[in-house]
């Protein structure tokens, strides 16, 4: 497929987690809005001939992503169960950001995705009265972020 034109529905960004490195990462299931976020720390390098503006250039990246899933019991690899299992052993994931269409299960090639190495830093499991219950992750990543065309 050629690139996606026109505004992105929400519904088609997805995320991917790998924790055996095959290279082939698992689209989380039930996933009822995600986010990434990518931040520069600023380093001050301001001197006395700035004229009193501060001076600034950028540090390290920070990437974090989140998301929130309705939870499913059997849902043993690509849910809940996967997730804390891996958080609680201190497992380093190979994750994915990216974008598919409607119900593929696929990438759409020439539209991009983010790549990276990352951690569980939090894994909430809520439920309110006669609510379907949800969980809530955030991922931390480390090491080189790409953006970058799906081929």
């Amino acid at each position: 497929m050629a690139q996606t034109t026109g505004l992105i529905n929400g519904s088609n960004l997805r995320i991917m987690l790998d924790a055996e490195s095959t290279g082939v990462p698992v689209m989380v299931d039930n996933v009822t809005d995600c986010s990434i976020s990518v931040s520069s720390e600023m380093k001050d390098t301001s001197v006395k001939e700035d004229g009193g503006f501060k001076a600034e250039l950028p540090g390290r990246v920070t990437v974090s992503v989140n998301f929130t899933a309705y939870f499913e019991e059997a849902d043993a690899t690509s849910g809940y169960a996967a997730i804390i299992a891996w958080q609680l052993a201190g497992t380093k994931l190979d994750a994915k950001f990216t974008q598919m269409i409607g119900t593929a299960t696929t990438e759409n090639v020439g539209d991009h995705a983010f790549t990276f190495e990352a951690y569980v830093v939090s894994c909430d499991l809520n439920g309110g009265v006669e609510d379907t219950a949800t969980y809530s992750v955030s991922l931390s990543a480390v090491g080189t972020v790409t953006y970058a065309a799906i081929v």
